[in-house]
Order: C-alpha cells, then structure tokens, then sequence
C-alpha cells in the first residue's frame, strides 16, 4: 500500500466495510499503526469486528497496532457546539451568544459538525495509515465536496468589507478552519497521499454508480482511483442452469468493467458464508494485498447457456399485507422501504409501487437517495417532477433532486424577504443561503412538500440508505423541537413559524398513524443487515414510529442447491431467518434470488407477484 489515506466508496452493500476491515488488518500486521474510521451514520465496524467501538478512538482486540472510531453524528454535533461556544462566553453579549446558540441548535449543524471532523482525520498526525470506511456513495460525495464549498464560503464571507458572516458563524473566526478545509482539500487531491478505492459487484447498478462517482471525484480534481470487484461466483460451484446462468451474467459484467474503466482492478470471489470476525477478515486481506488477482489478467468466460428458469410460486394474497399497502378508512397511504445499502430497496419499492397500481390506486413512487438508480429501473427518465410510467395509468414517479430543490428554497426566501427587507439585508440573506447547509434544508423541506400531498392514495418512498433516512424522518421532530426553542428565546413566533410547525404536526402525526404510514425494512438473511435493521427500529421506536413489515430479499431458491458450496449459503439464510422471525414482530415477506436484475415493468411486475400474490 502506497499511500496514507484510503477511502473505501460504492453503492450500498457491495462489501465496502469487509474491504476497508480486511485492508485495515493487514496494514497493521505489517506494522503500521493504522486508524480506521466510519463516516456511514449506520456504522457496522462493530458487527464486523465483533467488539463495541463507538464514537472514540479504540484498539480492536487480537490486532496489534489497529484502531477503530465510529463517527456519531450527534456526538459529533454537540463536540462542535461546545468547540464554538466556548471561547465566546463571556467574550460576546449574551442576547449575541443566545443567538447565535439558537443558531447551532439547528438541525442542519449535525452535516457540518460530521464533515468538521472529517476533516481533523484527513490531516491526523498519529497514524501511519487512516482508512475511511464511507457512507453509500451518494452521501461521501457530498462529503467529499463540503471542504470546497465552505473554504470558499468563508473566503467570500471574509472578503465582503463587514467581516462577513456565514450560518456557522463570523468568518474571521473561521479562518482556521478555512485552513484546515484547504489542507484537507490538497491531501485528497495528492496521490501521494490518498487512494480512493470503489467496491462494486458485478451488476448493472453498482457499476453505473461507480463510473458517476469517479466522474464526480474527477471534477473535483481527485484522481488516485482503484476497483475492488466483489462478489464474483467461483464457476466450478455453478452447476446448475440457474447458478450458471448467473454466472455468465457476472463474467459479461466483468468483460464490462475490463473496457470501461481505466483504473486498477482487483477480484474478490463470493465465499460460502458470510465473512465476519477476524480471522476470514485477514484471509480477505491476504487475498487483496499479497497475491491479489488482477482483473487485466483475467480470463472471461463468456459461455453460451440456456434460458435457465426457477418455478416460483406465487403466495396466496394475504389481507393483513394488503392491508398495510393500501389506503385503509379513506386515508392515503404513505409506505417507506429503507434498509442497509445494497439489499435491494429500489427493486423492491417499484415492485411495490407497481402492484398497488396495479390495483388500482393512485400511486407514487419517490426516491430520497441521492444515488438512486430509477432510471435504469424503469428504463425512462427520471426528473424532480412526477412522471407517468410508460404502459401503466396509476404509477408515477420521481425524486428530489437537490440541486434544483435548493435553487426553489433560495428563490422563495428571497421572494418573501424582499417584501420585508432593505437591499443591505437582503444581501446579508442571500449570502447565508450560500451556505452548503442550505441543501440539506431545501430537501428536507421538498420531503416534507410530498409527505403532505394530497392528490395520490399511495405514496412510495424508495430511501436512503439506514442511517441517512434515519436523519430525514426525525427532521421534522428536530425543527419542530427547535421552533419551541425559538418561542421561548426570542421575541416569538412569526407567522412562518406558525405555518411551519402546523406542516410539521402533521408530518409527525402521519409517521406516528400506523393506519396512514407503513414502515417497511428491506434486508437479505445475514448479520449485518438484520443488525443495522434492529438498531434502526428501535430508532424509530424512540420517535414513536413503529415497523410493520419486512422484506427478506435475496434467497436462494432450494431448487439451485446442488453443491456443497450452495448447500452452505442456503443453511447460513435459512439460519438467518429464523433469527429474524425470532427478533421481529412485524410480518415477513420473503423475494427469491432471480436470474435476472429486477429491471423493466414485466420483471418487477413479476416480483410484486412474488412478493404479495397476483391482485385478485
């Protein structure tokens, strides 16, 4: 390994943790002390290494030299609160130091105060090796772009001849951090000193998702790339049209990759059973970094196979389901399917989608990952306003797109605000909504916009990733607590505010109603995605949000079972998932491994069959 800084990226649930661990062992068992760290707010360092970390520096037991932190965001959050406030108390006057109190109280804190610390890793000094193990790959990005944003932020604030003035405060006491952001941004951009590493599987999704996120982090003038290509089928364990045809699947994919990315690549082969603890994390390790097998010297073999088919049967159409998917009493109903990255939530939520359309209902389908892959779900399309799918008359879809979200957010402040202000203060406004937190805000607040329509019996949220969705459902329970604060600290409520927090009573009474919001977990049968789950329920819990479905994704039919390899994968499920039924109280619905992506109407109208039985 050549450089101090690893960032470990890619679509949810390719294994990007299992790489960034493996690596991480390795390293230090050559004797560099070396610091791994997670940014992904539903952090699984813990389930891997099968020890509690948490949000502190901690040695991992049984690796000498290996250290592991857990980024908690809300921690994170009130470090950086108390970093800004203390050297002002007393300094300020105190109506100045309840303001700007107020000010860090808000939600949208939480980003800065992540990426704040972010940035101290990228730059430590006492380790040989930092590794980060990132969020999905939508949310590192935006990571990744925050120090050029605020550095340039507070450069402008600093130069508007006032001292300037951002919504983290005044910019001459940012002048460190603006330093320490330009560091940050040199060490990424020095392949000396940083290696960024996608983890893909060889599927359509992941690596569409890969090809944009290099392409973005060229953009920002990042250029150390490599692959790590995950999951691949040993072909001597495919003896069975169904496994066969599988695998030609993967070898197309991989002949793919091969011709159209220009950066080193490595194979990783999919094992029996899951890789957990530390001894199967050092074989993975060996594996990548002593005599790794490189995807130039591969040797594709693209077969020619039958049509290989598995005889699913359809459940029988279950009412107490049905009832969780439609609209009960003349209430709409809002569905949420969330999830570890990767286990198959867009396939899942449009497969839904499509079979209560199908019902009848007048049904949306919106996603909230800022990675998501609905176009090539649909093969149409997608844009931040509701689109009719081609062939159907029910289904709609959309997602929110951030950009254009803030630039409405920005424009209707100022609209309100030019009613009211002098051209000074407007100035001042427009400056502040420069701030990279004003896009959180404006998305959150489009959330918000369609949580409340009117005008579809059936809403599909088709969400992030676990620990982001997490994030944008306790939004409205945040602002709402943060606007009693305002009440109480300042002269009262506006008539905004008032407006405000009506829209957000009504957001959290719909989440709260079971009779109007169905929370739904997508997984597939193994460890970590049922660990991450169980954490997030008993999230929501605490916000008085309650799960009343999961979707066990991803089983291996019993038909394609006919090596001992395959025999293992299908006991390590079916061990799994009886955990879940012991674990969960809600309903379990069950999705078969498919020869093909769930892609195209007539598939993921297939799946819905799967799922729920044909609509009577």
């Amino acid at each position: 390994m050549k450089t101090k800084f690893y960032f470990f990226s890619g679509k949810g649930g390719v294994g990007k943790t299992t790489m960034s661990c493996a690596t991480a062992i390795h390293l230090a068992e050559l004797g560099k002390k070396t610091l791994i760290i997670t940014t992904d707010p539903a952090s699984n360092l813990a389930d891997v290494f099968e020890q509690s970390i948490g949000h502190k520096i901690t040695p991992i037991a049984k690796v000498n030299n290996l250290f592991a932190m857990e980024l908690d965001p809300d921690k994170a959050t009130n470090e950086y609160k108390e970093k800004t406030l203390s050297p002002l108390r007393g300094l300020i006057p105190e109506e100045s130091f309840r303001v700007l109190e107020e000010q860090l109280s808000s939600p949208c804190t939480a980003e800065m105060a992540s990426f704040d610390r972010f940035t101290d890793f990228v730059q430590d000094g006492n380790f040989d090796i930092v590794i980060f193990d990132t969020a999905p790959t939508g949310h590192t990005l935006r990571l990744l772009e925050l120090p050029v944003q605020w550095s340039g932020v507070i450069e402008k604030a600093a130069k508007d001849g006032s001292g300037g003035q951002t919504c983290i405060g005044p910019a001459a006491a940012l002048a460190n951090s603006k330093a320490k952001f330009d560091r940050a941004i040199a060490a990424m951009r020095d392949p000396a000193i940083t290696t960024f590493i996608f983890v893909l599987r060889p599927e359509a999704t992941p690596i569409y998702e890969a090809k944009r996120s290099i392409g973005e982090l060229t953009k920002l003038d990042i250029n150390s790339q490599e692959i790590i290509i995950n999951g691949v089928y040993p072909m001597d364990v495919c003896d069975n049209p169904f496994m066969f045809a599988r695998f030609v699947k993967q070898q197309k994919f991989l002949e793919s990759i091969n011709e159209e990315f220009q950066v080193p690549a490595k194979i990783i082969e999919l094992g029996a059973s899951e890789i957990k603890g530390i001894d199967l994390l050092r074989e993975i390790g060996k594996e990548l970094h002593t005599s790794p097998q490189l995807l130039s010297n591969y040797v594709f073999k693209i077969l020619a196979v039958e049509k290989a088919t598995i005889s699913n049967v359809y459940p029988k159409p279950n009412n107490k389901i049905k009832k969780l998917l439609t609209p009960q009493k003349n209430n709409k109903r809002l569905i949420f399917f969330s999830g570890k990255g990767g286990v198959g939530k867009t396939s899942v939520s449009a497969a839904t989608a499509l079979w209560i359309a199908n019902a009848g209902y007048k049904t949306l389908l919106l996603t909230t990952d800022p990675a998501s892959h609905l176009k090539q779900v649909f093969n149409q399309e997608v844009t931040d306003k509701p689109t009719l799918l081609r062939g159907e008359k029910n289904l709609w879809f959309t997602h929110i797109d951030a950009k254009a979200a803030t630039e409405e957010y920005k424009e209707n402040i100022l609209k309100e605000a030019r009613k009211k202000y002098d051209a000074e203060r407007i100035i001042a406004i427009e400056e502040e909504l420069n701030s990279p937190c004003t896009e959180e805000m404006a998305t959150f607040e489009k959330f918000i916009q369609f949580v409340t329509r009117k005008d579809y019996e059936v809403i599909v949220f088709d969400t992030a990733p676990t620990g982001h969705t997490l994030r944008l459902l306790e939004l409205p329970v945040d602002w709402n607590k943060q606007l009693e604060i305002k009440t109480f600290t300042t002269t009262g409520e506006t008539d905004v505010d008032k407006k405000t927090k009506s829209q957000f009573k009504e957001v959290i009474d719909l989440l709260q109603d079971p009779e109007k919001t169905t929370f739904s977990f997508v997984m597939y049968p193994e460890s970590t995605p049922i660990e991450e789950a169980s954490r997030a329920m008993d999230e929501l819990l605490s916000i008085k949000v309650k799960t009343s479905l999961i979707i066990a994704n991803l089983i291996l039919p019993k038909s394609s079972v006919t090596n001992d390899y395959l025999s293992q994968r299908k006991k390590m499920q079916e061990k799994y998932l009886k955990v879940m039924k012991n674990r969960f109280t809600a309903p379990i619905v069950t999705l078969p491994l498919l020869v093909d992506d769930l892609m195209g109407t007539d598939k993921l109208r297939e799946a819905g069959y799967l799922l729920y039985g044909k609509n009577s």
